[in-house]
């Protein structure tokens, strides 16, 4: 009798066995005609099912409070299939509003295969690549999710590619009065949020506590690593 190797029973079983999405999401869902969530096996052409477990990415929804409630929510990775080619996109469905579908990343003809928690435990990571750090980070304003966007208490590096000094503002416009010039690279605490989501400032407090206003276009994580 010829045998099968252990990883192609395991491939098969993953295969056959699905499992059961969270009844917030299972109603959601139900609300949005033609939309359904992400199989590989149809979907995809980079990642099986098998792999994207491997990798820690499967079922393509995760469980998280996301709109800070302390109520678990779901956030989720759908298709929308048509004529033209399959739509991709990332809901999220919060516990106090389950009758509303709060699109995190809207259709579009990108893929997107999974998604995963973020660096805190309020943000979300949807997964256009998965071997890579390229990916953005989201978080839930009270209106809309956007990307990058810090809360009060966290620390950020804030820099420019030019690595000149920077200025803090006395309000969160550049017509405002400079405070101060901080160093290219500065670790800051945000204090306060303000601006718009297509436009964010920061209130930040320095380590030498000076306090002013920055655009978001100075948040420099990636250019200050190392």
């Amino acid at each position: 009798m010829k045998l099968v190797p252990a990883s192609v029973l395991a491939f098969a079983l993953m295969q056959q066995v699905q499992p059961t999405p969270p009844a917030l999401l299972a109603q959601a869902l139900q609300r949005e005609p033609g939309v359904r969530l992400l199989d590989p096996a149809i979907d995809l052409r980079q990642y099986s099912q098998f792999e994207l477990q491997k990798f820690g990415y499967w079922p393509p929804w995760i469980e998280q409070d996301v709109d800070r409630d302390n109520r678990a929510d779901v956030v989720a990775v759908v298709v929308k299939p048509s004529p033209s080619g399959t739509e991709y996109g990332v809901v999220a469905i919060h516990a106090r509003t389950p009758n509303e579908v709060q699109w995190v990343i809207p259709l579009d003809i990108e893929p997107v295969n999974g998604v995963t928690k973020g660096p805190a435990s309020d943000t979300i990571v949807p997964l256009f690549c998965i071997e890579c750090d390229a990916n953005l980070w989201f978080r839930w304003s009270g209106e809309e999710y956007e990307a990058d966007l810090y809360a009060v208490g966290e620390k950020i590096d804030i820099g420019s590619e030019t690595q000149d000094d920077l200025t803090l503002y006395t309000s969160p416009n550049l017509g405002s009065k400079p405070v101060t010039r901080v160093a290219h690279c500065t670790t800051v605490v945000v204090r306060k949020v303000g601006g718009t989501p297509e436009q964010r400032w920061y209130f930040v407090e320095t380590p030498e506590a000076e306090r002013g206003w920055i655009s978001d276009k100075y948040t420099a994580t990636d250019i200050c690593i190392g």
